[in-house]
């Protein structure tokens, strides 16, 4: 039988492409986050701020720094796989009990699976080996995702206005520039509120709306009056990755020519003003005692009364005593 194959040379060239893929690969992961830290320090940002943004410790980017130098020699990192692997302590016939469980039960998950087994089939498996064991079936093929597992949930630019989070020094920041925007569910005499809240960093003025439900057409809602009340001209608006704030929220913000800035996900303390102003909500507001709204309506015209006393009358320490309404007085004079 005769073999046929190509020239050496092919095969040579071959593997200096995988190398050069490889060591592409790498710049890729670590380059990103070591420019990120280099830009921040760049601009003054101290290094414990820069740990914050970027996401990694001092330590960490010196190693990440030595790694693209070793790359730039054409130095592939070593693999930090173990050398040494423990073997799994399941067979095939703890596999045909978890699978059988399983299918009887499509959307049980390891903990419910595994008391099952321990309590019904006198098995010792932890659920930890149970979930392995489901994880070694789904990647065969053997078994489905739940319909009941929780969905991860992404960011629908839908008509492609929405723009990602980028650090910039809030000493910078303009009156009406990035006004933080949020909604939290409150409760109070039987009426259950999505509470909308505005939130402006310079001078911590509040608008706020309820409404009976959070849907982008709330949103909208509570955009085009914020517009029509605020005192300041709104630059740009940030906003967290809910779905309240896509599609017709999306699209009025691009009407308007309002750049709006979506926050990365799990990031809470990027919006951590309007946060602030929710809790304040809820122990100056809805938690008194004399609140005896009992509709949407009457929570509304009591809203009106608790916002304007927020931002006409209560001392801010962070604006030295003044109200926010004193401020914006003060900067536009």
């Amino acid at each position: 039988m005769q073999i046929i194959g190509l020239h050496k040379n092919v095969y040579k060239f071959y593997a200096w492409a995988r190398t050069q893929e490889c060591l592409d690969a790498y710049r890729l992961k670590y380059e990103g986050s070591v420019r990120h830290w280099e830009a921040l320090r760049a601009e003054g940002v101290s290094v414990a701020k820069c740990a914050e943004f970027v996401g990694m410790s001092r330590a960490t980017y010196y190693r990440h720094k030595r790694v693209l130098r070793d790359l730039a020699q054409s130095i592939i990192p070593p693999s930090k796989a173990p050398i040494h692997r423990n073997k799994s302590r399941w067979g095939e016939a703890e596999k045909q009990l978890v699978l059988e469980a399983r299918r009887d039960n499509e959307t049980y998950g390891k903990e419910k699976i595994g008391a099952i087994l321990r309590r019904d089939k006198k098995q010792t498996m932890s659920d930890s080996t149970v979930g392995r064991i489901l994880g070694f079936l789904s990647m065969k093929g053997l078994i489905t995702r739940s319909r009941s597992a929780p969905k991860k949930r992404k960011r629908n630019f839908s008509k492609g206005h929405a723009e990602g989070w980028s650090y910039k020094d809030y000493k910078d920041i303009e009156v009406g520039e990035r006004v933080q925007l949020d909604h939290m569910t409150a409760t109070k005499n039987g009426v259950t509120c999505k509470h909308f809240q505005a939130w402006e960093r310079c001078s911590k003025h509040i608008h706020a709306q309820v409404y009976s439900n959070a849907t982008a057409r709330s949103a909208k809602r509570f955009l085009q009056e914020l517009v029509e009340i605020a005192p300041y001209k709104i630059l740009s608006i940030q906003v967290d990755g809910g779905s309240e704030f896509m599609a017709d929220f999306e699209t009025a913000c691009e009407q308007m020519n309002i750049p709006l800035i979506v926050l990365p996900s799990a990031r809470p303390k990027y919006n951590g003003g309007v946060e602030r102003g929710n809790r304040t909500f809820r122990e100056e507001f809805y938690a008194r005692r004399d609140l005896i709204a009992d509709s949407i309506g009457a929570m509304r015209f009591e809203l009106r009364k608790a916002v304007g006393k927020y931002n006409t009358f209560r001392p801010h320490h962070a604006l030295k005593g003044k109200t926010p309404m004193e401020y914006i007085r003060i900067t536009q004079t």
